[in-house]
């Protein structure tokens, strides 16, 4: 199990960043607030639900909470990865801010916590994101290419869609 900390700095330009976390999912680059994510675990066996939807992978036992894990693949439209060098991630998000429910979804490998200026942040490209487009909120330029910066309330409204459970 992996704890996302982040530590705090002086400055006026470190008050106004936003920490994010860095994952990885296919071939793309990906960001999420930190403020959102409660931990991130290494892949456990899951238990599966009978008739659950697709993009529901099975539930597990978090400190005596049930929480749903999703397959994070299958709304961006990528195909199921057979074989992996790494085990996948489990980053454990809060579902609807305030209300302390968590889901689980499944990514290919967390790397790192970053820190970005609201400025850093770039809109994203109305096209050439293929199904992603309508996950992400904006682009981040990192190293050689660019990270995409996550909708999480928007996936977790199509995933309750697709569920039959509405937003």
């Amino acid at each position: 199990m992996v704890d996302v900390v982040t530590e705090t700095g002086a400055g006026p330009d470190h008050d106004r960043s936003q920490s994010f976390v860095v994952f990885r999912l296919g071939k793309e680059g990906y960001a999420l607030e930190v403020m959102r994510v409660q931990e991130v675990l290494d892949m456990q066996s899951l238990t599966e639900v009978p008739g659950g939807p697709k993009f529901l992978l099975g539930v597990i036992n978090l400190r005596g909470h049930v929480v749903p894990v999703y397959d994070l693949r299958m709304p961006f439209g990528l195909p199921k990865e057979s074989k992996t060098a790494q085990v996948p991630s489990v980053l454990i998000v809060e579902s609807n801010p305030g209300d302390n429910q968590v889901t689980g979804l499944v990514v290919d490998r967390v790397s790192d916590v970053l820190e970005f200026s609201p400025e850093e942040i770039q809109p994203p490209p109305q096209l050439g994101l293929g199904k992603a487009t309508p996950f992400v909120r904006g682009l981040i330029r990192h190293q050689d290419g660019f990270l995409l910066v996550l909708d999480v309330d928007r996936v977790f409204s199509t995933l309750g869609s697709l569920n039959g459970e509405g937003a």
